[in-house]
């Protein structure tokens, strides 16, 4: 949730008419160290999205990340001019990304916001 409120995920708003909010759970998970040692717990809020209905809540769907052929293109140039590749991973990225639709999503039962209850996410 800290990174949800951190990165602002959502706001806080009635939900509109002939609209329906979609509902979501937890995932949680155990993620261990190299020699199999609980290394810390971590849980995802996902929303319910097949409860959307296609052509009226979306069109299609993808995530964004490279094709497998073009991170191989990408590293066989490196290796062509001997240059120095650099990975990183962003842990939030999937927060961070823009929806072009709009969705509205159920508070998270453990969260419902005191001031506002009936809004939607």
């Amino acid at each position: 949730m800290e990174s949800l409120r951190k990165n602002e995920t959502w706001i806080l708003l009635p939900l509109p008419k002939r609209r329906k909010a979609i509902g979501n759970r937890w995932v949680f998970r155990v993620k261990e160290n190299q020699s199999g040692e609980i290394e810390r717990f971590k849980a995802c809020l996902v929303a319910k999205g097949f409860s959307q209905k296609h052509g009226i809540d979306y069109d299609e769907t993808f995530a964004p990340v490279a094709k497998f052929t073009s991170i191989r293109v990408l590293l066989s140039l490196a290796a062509k001019d001997n240059l120095t590749v650099h990975q990183m991973d962003v842990k939030t990225a999937f927060l961070n990304s823009l929806l072009d639709e709009d969705i509205y999503m159920a508070q998270p039962d453990e969260f419902i916001d005191s001031i506002s209850p009936d809004y939607v996410c």
